[in-house]
């Protein structure tokens, strides 16, 4: 079993795109969104047009604003790390990473079968009894050259 880290994270603005969907919607092909979120986003190559991007920033998939846990809607924002929000047009959506305590899950890979492969394995980490409890607030995959990291916030 995967053993995560506990790590507490300081608070950052991210600014992307952002789409509302949930598990169910994911499972169907023809209404998913969030390949359509990642596909835009990488094929207008919106990591290097979002304004006053934090230099170095990853790109980050920001998952927040749930309806009754992992069970109901979510938002999902791809996105960079800004340094002032109030310089992002209003094309783009803005949020804030909660700060606090988060479980790191570290992926050996990049990519979004990287990324789904640690969601995996973190609905399955947050099956077991001792698994502390979520917040639902905010949680992210960091995506890097070489592998995603995933950050789930805890209570």
């Amino acid at each position: 079993m995967i053993k995560p880290e506990r790590e507490r994270r300081h608070g950052k603005t991210v600014a992307g795109i952002q789409v509302r969907t949930n598990k169910e919607r994911e499972l169907q092909p023809e209404d998913a969104q969030l390949d359509r979120l990642w596909e835009k986003f990488n094929d207008e190559r919106l990591a290097d047009s979002i304004p006053d991007k934090a230099a170095g920033s990853p790109v980050y998939g920001v998952y927040t604003e749930y309806d009754n846990g992992a069970d109901g809607d979510y938002s999902v924002l791809a996105g960079v790390e800004v340094t002032d929000e109030t310089k992002v047009p209003d094309e783009f959506a803005t949020l804030t990473l909660e700060a606090g305590e988060y479980l790191v899950f570290h992926g050996d890979r990049a990519g979004p079968d990287a990324a789904m492969e640690i969601w995996g394995k973190v609905w399955h980490y947050f099956e077991t009894e001792d698994a502390p409890q979520r917040t639902f607030l905010t949680d992210y995959e960091v995506h890097e050259a070489d592998r995603v990291t995933l950050y789930v916030g805890i209570k």
